[in-house]
């Protein structure tokens, strides 16, 4: 197959895609929020700017230029007689909790940042994860519910340590969050204990206040620490850390996994999840690198810094553990590093 011819205008239309996607991002976002949306689909059918606008209370002409650009970006699509209704499959794409619709609220929030780059750049100034507000955290938190049913399943591939929590085992939860993945864990398996780790006064009140809807307070707790301060001893079967590791401090990490590893039971393992940044050339157009990419660059003002796949083993190696997996695909579109507490490490410290 011969290659595709690379011209200027071709070129010129990629810019001009991205540069749509900027504005399409945000009239998703503002379809979500003001419940555009979630009105098309109790009405069903088609319905005119003006009974959207009216159900929902707002104003009826900007309702109308939201639909019209909605129909522009495909979201939407017009009959003869000025009804909207949904395109193909996006009722279904645009639900409230889907993937879809709740990473255009996390985006959106994160192009907040974007007015600050250019002297962020100049001064090296920066804006840390919990310098933002409380929206950007009310979103973080429900996206990152999506990943918790993704974690469990990859826990349960790795039969001895499945058999562990089955049988009463403890987990550890390092950058806890909103408390999804504890929470999910306890509800999988009934008589297993958790622990998450969690600095940020609004996600140790949201994940107490998880902790107590799903009645799992007698065996999951969350401890408002950060992870320097994690000082366990041989109590954990798994120990998990998701999306975490690129925004711990970058000069305490390798001093963080020694405390991950003291933390757990012999023969205990390590759960990381995270990106990887590219180490060549040729993974600058590797897909498996995208998200990582662009990752580094939504972040690049919060000081996190995204590891290669390279340092990562290192670091996990000299803390002492034994990566048995090293996977791009057991956690969809992650990085994901199962390391066991090596043995010699194990017998020495029992």
């Amino acid at each position: 197959m011969a290659e595709k011819q690379v011209t200027k205008e071709g070129q010129a239309r990629t810019l001009r895609g991205w540069m749509l996607g900027l504005h399409a991002t945000h009239i998703i976002d503002v379809g979500g929020r003001l419940g555009y949306f979630a009105e098309l689909r109790r009405q069903g059918g088609g319905t005119s700017a003006q009974e959207l606008a009216a159900a929902l209370g707002l104003d009826p002409w900007r309702t109308e230029v939201w639909c019209r650009a909605a129909c522009t970006i495909g979201v939407l699509e017009c009959t003869g007689d000025k009804k909207f209704t949904f395109a193909p499959f996006m009722d279904e794409l645009l639900g409230d909790e889907s993937p879809e619709l709740l990473t255009a609220h996390v985006l959106a929030s994160l192009a907040r940042d974007f007015p600050a780059y250019p002297e962020a750049f100049r001064a090296g100034t920066t804006k840390t994860f919990q310098d933002h507000d409380e929206d950007f955290f009310f979103y973080q938190s429900r996206i990152a519910t999506l990943r918790a049913p993704e974690i469990v399943a990859a826990a349960r591939t790795l039969r001895p340590l499945e058999a562990r929590l089955a049988a009463g085992g403890a987990i550890m939860d390092v950058g806890s969050g909103s408390g999804t993945v504890l929470v999910r864990f306890a509800e999988e398996f009934p008589t297993c204990q958790g622990v998450g780790i969690e600095p940020l006064p609004y996600f140790v009140y949201r994940s107490r206040q998880l902790i107590h809807e799903r009645r799992v307070g007698e065996r999951v707790r969350v401890e408002p620490i950060s992870a320097e301060q994690i000082d366990f001893h041989h109590k954990f079967d798994l120990v998990t850390m998701v999306q975490v590791f690129h925004e711990l401090p970058d000069q305490a990490k390798s001093e963080i996994l020694r405390r991950c590893q003291r933390s757990l039971k012999p023969g205990g393992v390590l759960l990381l999840v995270d990106r990887c940044s590219p180490e060549t050339a040729a993974e600058l157009r590797d897909r498996r690198f995208t998200m990582s990419i662009l990752e580094q660059w939504f972040e690049v003002t919060w000081g996190n810094i995204v590891n290669t796949r390279s340092e990562i083993l290192t670091m996990l190696q000299d803390a002492g553990f034994t990566v048995t997996q090293d996977s791009a695909t057991l956690v969809p579109t992650y990085w994901t590093f199962v390391a066991e507490k090596r043995e010699e490490e194990s017998v020495a410290t029992r």
